[in-house]
């Protein structure tokens, strides 16, 4: 079976798949396949993944099966990212950019993704469920810790690895997209102009499952506008 990337849409999957596709290797080289959170119980799926998570990358060929996100992409950038468009090179790039990079990458997948994911699945809940010390003070955690420790990093770029886009926007765009949902990233521009940037790709949408015409987004809708003329 070709190398094959199991794949559940708005989850931190979606980055990976978004980064698939600015390669060119999504179905020409790497299957998607995509998956319900209900798939992710089978015994088809915990046989190659006994945690039940998305997203799972199999080489049957390599005898290759892995299920951390972080693990994942690293690979996937190591083996089809060649022309290092969104990765460091090894050996050529600089110790502080390499460190930086799996920092910054350790950081979403470990910290800011399941912190923001969580906070934003909480506030689904009817009103009356909620825990509103918890949101009150996850809120102020944001605000005042993990937002401003992102924006760090920046250093008054564009991207967080530069001038030029990398991995990490991809990576880091999932959880933007919940904090955006919670009114968080007005406080930060910054970030906001990243998520924007990343959210404006056509990629972003089928990474997403999203109707690419129906994002909320003043910048993606002057992309789709066309001259009468």
């Amino acid at each position: 079976m070709a190398p094959t990337l199991y794949h559940v849409p708005k989850t931190i999957s979606s980055p990976i798949v978004q980064i698939l596709l600015e390669l060119g290797v999504k179905d020409n080289g790497i299957n998607v396949e995509t998956l319900t959170f209900k798939d992710l119980k089978t015994p088809a799926h915990l046989a190659r993944n006994p945690m039940g998570t998305s997203p799972t990358f199999t080489d049957d060929d390599n005898d290759i099966s892995i299920w951390e996100s972080g693990a994942i992409l690293t690979y996937l950038l190591e083996t089809y990212d060649t022309q290092h468009r969104f990765h460091p090179k090894h050996g050529t790039s600089t110790p502080s950019e390499r460190a930086k990079f799996l920092h910054l990458q350790q950081y979403i997948t470990a910290t800011v993704y399941p912190f923001l994911a969580s906070l934003y699945l909480h506030t689904l809940k009817p009103l009356h469920e909620q825990d509103q010390d918890y949101v009150s003070s996850a809120k102020g955690k944001w605000r005042t810790l993990l937002a401003p420790t992102l924006v760090s990093f920046l250093k008054g770029q564009s991207y967080f690895m530069g001038n030029n886009i990398s991995a990490i926007d991809f990576l880091i765009a999932k959880p933007l997209n919940n904090a955006e949902s919670l009114n968080l990233l007005e406080d930060f521009p910054e970030l906001s102009a990243i998520f924007s940037r990343i959210r404006c790709m056509p990629s972003f949408a089928t990474a997403y499952d999203i109707d690419a015409d129906k994002r909320d987004c003043p910048q993606c809708r002057s992309f789709l506008l066309l001259p009468n003329n």
